[in-house]
């Protein structure tokens, strides 16, 4: 791809709160980039990006779907992501690879829990965005109040272009376009395909002059062309405008907002226009952060002339097909049939097939490069996270982390013949799924699956039954429990056993200390070498980590808490490093044992929205289920209870919730924080493991 056509690419992805409107925005962006040439609808279940069966059954996007458009001469390439909290991980290793993102929010319900956590993945991988508030056509929408709500939840200065065009009786007729000072009339004869541009209403002139001011007065805060104008009384020119909007957007500096209804067909070409003209292209992002094999920082910019560097996203598989490899290329050009280096672990692989993606189809091509998001057959194993480079120039870029599992179900097979098929479908669901994770119970025997919530695990353990066809059994959630010290303790320990006829000796001194909920582990040596090499210093902390996995109190695994080693004695002869790794895992235990150990459970944060008519039985019932109410808003007919609530507690609480408002309430609540569980329930959990706690 040359330098001029990488500037035509734009990389971007649609994110937002479940049900906010992603997947219909999508869809209508293929339909007037000539992609598809009939509308799918969610409710309908004929959706191009959702194509798999429990997509469409559920009304939900599972998964993140790719496909590649163009528009104005660019080619646009578009990862819709799930809304879903149990499918956050799809955002995170979409906005890893994406320049740009669409964040879409409710012009009813303006800034819910889950758009503000995809908002602050964005800020992580500082990806600059353009906002569209939808659904400006249904009762009880507010576009100025989703403005405010933005700059207030999510901290961003918003700048927006477009405003609504309603008639007297409330109906959005279409928008207004600040920047050309018209009105746009979507044509529902044709679904919308032609826009019609008329002279903004007499009627809205006061409020639509209000808001161009303040666009204006804000572009000349960063343009000195616009500023120049403005103060001089005359009006900028557009390519003026537009050049400042881009710099801001790209900058970060501010967020542009559009708004309309995917649905109704009314806004979505200006969101296309946007894209072209706000967001980066490869060359315009900033240069890809990596590392050589022996450790040194390399920033790469996105040139086909550089040495091939990509980046695999995400890996789907099913029982069928070869294993496809999303892949994100940074860096050179690769052909079909070449080999290349996982750098991530060393290994060449022959890149067998290229494919261009649209949802679940394939186009094959020969070659791609910079810039371009493809789809991969390799002939070797290759994982989510990994490093793909030119085996001349290896080069590791930074991994994508995921969050750990904070629910559990046992699993376990119909049959005896059935464990390993139910086994082997586990593993390769794993490894397309990076939160999904397959383990066995060390206190219990069985066979555990683990992930982001409920539904993520049905989801899957319908696959297996469905895609892979192996019939199980499931057990009730199980909360991924975690505990920490109770109190700072201080700790000798000695080891000195015989091993093949050979001493194994090693002394340590250690203070263990509780860190605040969240820190994770922390070592630190204030030992000096000559008291104790660093070799045994290394192995000590190695014991350490080694125990990390399974409290001698409760079995959970360990976290929050710091380990100081600050004196020992080693014995020149019978001293190993298996002896102080042996010594650092047991004074561990000796430390839980000695200065007690506190049960934490994860904690769900977000909001519960329901008729104002069931406000009372909602919040019985959150009481009931040790929920911590944080705030209420009025949002005309409903109430919007921002909550924190023990994920013990939720399991089941859809179908609870349901019941209590006939149907009518909704919630998000995706895992936040781990605190500490009361005393008397956590020696019942205790005791459910076989522990006395």
């Amino acid at each position: 791809m040359a330098e001029d056509s990488i500037r035509k690419v734009r990389n971007i992805g649609v994110i937002a709160h479940i049900d906010a409107g992603k997947t219909t925005l999508t869809e209508r962006i293929l339909f007037y980039t000539g992609k598809i040439h009939r509308m799918g609808e969610v409710h309908e279940g004929t959706t191009e990006m959702d194509w798999m069966d429990q997509e469409r059954e559920r009304g939900i996007t599972i998964t993140a779907a790719a496909t590649t458009v163009s528009w104005r001469d660019h080619t646009i390439n578009i990862i819709d992501t799930p809304g879903h909290v149990d499918f956050t991980a799809e955002v995170e290793r979409s906005l890893r690879v994406l320049d740009g993102a669409v964040v879409l929010f409710s012009g009813i319900e303006g800034v819910e829990s889950q758009s503000e956590a995809v908002w602050r993945q964005a800020d992580r991988y500082r990806v600059p965005r353009v906002a569209f508030v939808n659904k400006l056509d249904r009762v009880g929408a507010d576009f100025a109040r989703a403005v405010a709500d933005i700059e207030e939840k999510l901290g961003s200065t918003v700048l927006p272009l477009t405003v609504p065009w309603h008639d007297g009786d409330g109906r959005l007729l279409g928008m207004v376009d600040l920047l050309g000072a018209r009105a746009l009339r979507w044509d529902p004869g044709d679904q919308g395909r032609t826009i019609h541009a008329v002279p903004v209403p007499e009627e809205l002139l006061p409020e639509v002059d209000l808001w161009r001011e303040r666009l204006l007065e804000a572009l000349a805060e960063v343009s000195d062309p616009v500023a120049e104008k403005y103060l001089a009384g005359e009006t900028p020119s557009g390519p003026e405008l537009l050049a400042a909007i881009r710099r801001a957007t790209i900058e970060r500096l501010w967020v542009p907002v559009l708004g309309g209804s995917a649905l109704g067909n009314i806004g979505v070409q200006p969101v296309l226009d946007a894209v072209v003209d706000f967001l980066p292209s490869p060359d315009e992002a900033p240069p890809v952060h990596g590392f050589t094999l022996d450790g040194g920082e390399v920033f790469r910019r996105p040139s086909p002339d550089d040495p091939f560097l990509a980046l695999v996203f995400k890996v789907a598989t099913d029982p069928y097909a070869e294993r496809l490899l999303y892949t994100r290329i940074y860096a050179g050009r690769v052909t079909e049939g070449e080999v290349v280096l996982n750098a991530t672990t060393g290994r060449k692989v022959r890149l067998v097939r290229l494919f261009r993606l649209h949802a679940n189809q394939r186009e094959r091509i020969e070659g791609a490069g910079a810039g371009d998001i493809v789809g991969v057959l390799a002939s070797g194993p290759v994982l989510t996270g990994e490093t793909l480079t030119h085996p001349d120039h290896p080069l590791v870029l930074e991994r994508i982390a995921f969050p750990e599992p904070v629910v559990f179900l046992a699993v376990e097979p119909r049959s005896e013949r059935d464990e390993a098929p139910l086994r082997e479908a586990l593993a390769r669901i794993a490894q397309e799924d990076p939160t999904f994770q397959v383990r066995d119970d060390e206190a219990t025997g069985q066979l555990l699956v683990g992930g982001m919530g409920e539904l993520q695990l049905e989801v899957q353990l319908r696959r297996v039954r469905e895609e892979f066809g192996v019939p199980h059994r499931v057990g009730q959630p199980i909360v991924a429990y975690r505990e920490t010290l109770r109190r700072p303790v201080e700790v000798e320990e000695e080891w000195d056993q015989p091993v093949g006829g050979r001493g194994q000796y090693a002394r340590v001194a250690l203070r263990f200390e509780p860190l605040p909920r969240g820190a994770g582990f922390e070592f630190l040596a204030t030992v000096p070498p000559e008291v104790l090499p660093p070799e045994y210093v290394a192995a000590t902390r190695r014991g350490i980590e080694g125990g990390l996995g399974a409290s001698p109190v409760g079995g959970f695994p360990l976290t929050d808490l710091r380990a100081v080693l600050h004196g020992g004695h080693y014995d020149p002869v019978d001293s190993s490093e298996v002896a102080f790794e042996a010594c650092g895992t047991h004074a561990l235990r000796r430390a839980l044992l000695e200065g007690g150990a506190l049960l934490l459970e994860p904690v769900a944060e977000g909001d519960i929205i329901t008729p104002t008519e069931y406000l009372g039985e909602v919040v019985s019932d959150l009481g009931r289920r040790r929920g911590q109410i944080q705030s209420v808003h009025n949002r005309g007919v409903v109430e919007v209870i921002r909550c924190a609530i023990p994920l013990g507690e939720t399991f089941g609480y859809t179908t609870q919730l349901r019941s209590l408002t006939q149907g009518r309430a909704v919630h998000t609540l995706r895992v936040t924080r781990y605190d500490v569980v009361p005393e008397d329930i956590a020696r019942a959990v205790w005791r459910s493991r076989g522990y006395d706690g």
